[in-house]
């Protein structure tokens, strides 16, 4: 009897170590979730050693990366955005930042990634952030929207970054007009990725995870004229990089006196991350993936 018992609690334990061991295994797959995109499970694990600033704008406007402090709000609120909430800008709104620290203001390559809903700007052009230069009233690093009188197809992009180490084109401006204008004033959300790459000298340009196919004349980054001799661009060089906005350009803070055309940014920013690298094609279409699947 005695081992027929002892059977018996034997079969008892074996079932329940089995059952124990199915259902680790069943939790572990609960655990991963759904199956990674491009290998990444979350849109945070993209380049994430080369993240330097991150903001999601769920009802704050912090740098998660901690690289970008001191931000105060003026004029703006925030919106139900592509993943969460998300910044709203307005005609006299801005978010001023008063610390950069060396991730972002040593940055010689870089990738600034953002969802984007805006409209056509009927007058003026719309910055819609900028690294500051303190001592200019061109930003180090921005990207602008510039007045456009036919509809989203006619709106222009603007991304400029500087190397004031160059030997004569220092401030570089890529403008995406014409043939190479990106559609998105439409007012839904797209996501607008700019790039550039040090080692290559060139910028890429995507809209909803989509490389856009530029001509070299656009993509091409020089220090002088490339027919006279003229050397790649290289590695950027920020000059007086100390302060980061949302929403506006140095003249429209306090203080500052802008030109007519200056304008601040009435549309709306979600998940804006700042790279210090010019991330992969493949990286760029899984973070918009994730992104887009609130991942």
């Amino acid at each position: 009897m005695k081992k027929q018992i002892f059977s018996m609690t034997g079969f008892a334990a074996a079932a329940l170590l089995a059952f124990t061991f199915t259902s680790c295994g069943d939790d572990k797959k609960t655990d991963t979730g759904t199956p990674p995109i491009g290998g990444y499970n979350s849109s945070d694990d993209v380049a994430s050693s080369n993240l330097v600033a991150k903001f999601s704008f769920e009802n704050d406007v912090t740098d998660a990366k901690g690289n970008i402090t001191g931000g105060a709000a003026t004029g703006t609120s925030f919106v139900a955005g592509a993943k969460g909430q998300a910044w709203q800008g307005a005609s006299a709104g801005y978010v001023l930042y008063s610390g950069i620290s060396s991730k972002v203001s040593g940055i010689q390559s870089t990738t600034i990634s953002s969802w984007v809903k805006t409209a056509v700007v009927a007058d003026g052009a719309q910055s819609w952030f900028q690294v500051l230069n303190d001592s200019n009233w061109i930003g180090n690093l921005f990207i602008l929207q510039e007045s456009g009188t036919m509809g989203n197809d006619s709106t222009r992009i603007k991304f400029t970054m500087n190397n004031w180490n160059a030997t004569a084109w220092k401030e570089q401006w890529t403008e995406l007009g014409g043939e190479n204008r990106i559609k998105i004033a439409d007012n839904t959300w797209h996501h607008v990725v700019c790039s550039y790459d040090a080692s290559t000298s060139k910028i890429a340009i995507y809209v909803d995870g989509v490389k856009r196919n530029l001509p070299a004349g656009v993509t091409d980054k020089f220090q002088d004229d490339p027919t006279k001799g003229g050397l790649p661009l290289g590695t950027l060089a920020f000059k007086n990089a100390t302060k980061f906005v949302f929403g506006c350009y140095k003249q429209n803070l306090p203080g500052g006196t802008p030109d007519a055309w200056m304008k601040n940014f009435t549309g709306a920013l979600d998940e804006f991350r700042i790279y210090d690298k010019a991330l992969a094609d493949a990286d760029v279409t899984s973070l918009y993936q994730l992104e887009k699947a609130g991942r």
